[in-house]
């Protein structure tokens, strides 16, 4: 899944900003084998980058794509391209959001329950 030039975005409804903090949080074992995160076990992906993963919580849900994805990185071209495959306004408010650059996921989980909370994978674009 791992794609230079390709971003995918999740969008979710979590409590607070230490929820997702915990759902992306990674580790090692004592032997230096990764322990993936919550988030990524939940849509089964095997590993990204920590170093090209963005997320941010809102206090205020939104419903307006452009608003939930203002000041990531290459906001001025991915913006314009998931309002095409997505439409500027969703069909429901969302509080989280989950940008893994270099990354194109292919769909294999939809939508996830993550503790009190759910996530949902909107697609990915090129961001280059």
């Amino acid at each position: 899944m791992k794609k230079e030039e390709f971003v995918s975005l999740w969008l979710g409804n979590i409590s607070s900003p230490d929820e997702l903090e915990k759902i992306l949080k990674t580790s090692y074992t004592e032997d230096g084998d990764l322990i993936p995160s919550i988030f990524a076990n939940s849509f089964n992906i095997e590993r990204y980058d920590d170093s090209v993963r963005e997320a941010d919580f809102y206090e205020e849900s939104s419903s307006s794509l452009s608003r939930l994805l203002e000041d990531f990185s290459y906001d001025d071209t991915i913006i314009p391209e998931f309002i095409s495959v997505c439409g500027e306004h969703l069909g429901k408010n969302y509080n989280a959001v989950v940008l893994l650059y270099n990354f194109n996921y292919k769909d294999i989980k939809k939508k996830v329950s993550i503790g009190d909370g759910e996530f949902e994978f909107l697609g990915s674009v090129k961001y280059m």
